[in-house]
This record gives structure tokens, C-alpha cells and sequence, in this order.
């Protein structure tokens, strides 16, 4: 997965993810994180990669909360995948 910082500022974040379904999940843990906001756009279906945006009082230290939450949350439903499984 390829991550870009596009720009820093203050409290401001931008981020350049070339996956969606990655953004779409991280964009729902930083609402959790009670951020100022976080929103993301994709101009165009092939020709442009989606944009992160995220405002808090320290953006860096929620996206990585809220990445940190997405692994989190992956290593849960790949424990009760395998639980299924079994039964």
C-alpha cells in the first residue's frame, strides 16, 4: 500500500492512499477518535488516488491511533474467522 503526505499543516493533515477501502475504514476509527473532522475524496475512479484529510489538535497522533485501531480491529474478526472455522 502506498502512502504520500501531500501537505502538513498545523493541525491539518493530507494524505494520498492508494486504497479505498483502506481510507474508507480509517476514515470511520478517526470519528471515533473524536477528531475536529476527517473526510476523504476521490476526484476520479482511474485516474486519481483517494485524498485523507484530518484536522485535530494532533492529527499525526490520532491517524496513527486510528491505525493502530484498524489492526486492532483486523486481528478480532481474523480470531473469530478461525474460531468459525473450526465449528
Amino acid at each position: 500500500m502506498e502512502v504520500n503526505l501531500i501537505k502538513k499543516d498545523g493541525e491539518k493533515l493530507e494524505l494520498e492512499v492508494n486504497d479505498l477501502t483502506f481510507i474508507n475504514v480509517l476514515h470511520e476509527n478517526l470519528w471515533k477518535k473524536k477528531v475536529d473532522y476527517s473526510a476523504y475524496n476521490k476526484d476520479h475512479p482511474y485516474l486519481t488516488k483517494p485524498v485523507l484529510l484530518v484536522k485535530a489538535k494532533d492529527s499525526k497522533k490520532a491517524l496513527l491511533e486510528a491505525a493502530e485501531s484498524v489492526v486492532d480491529d483486523t486481528e478480532e474478526l481474523k480470531k473469530k474467522f478461525q474460531k468459525a472455522m473450526k465449528g
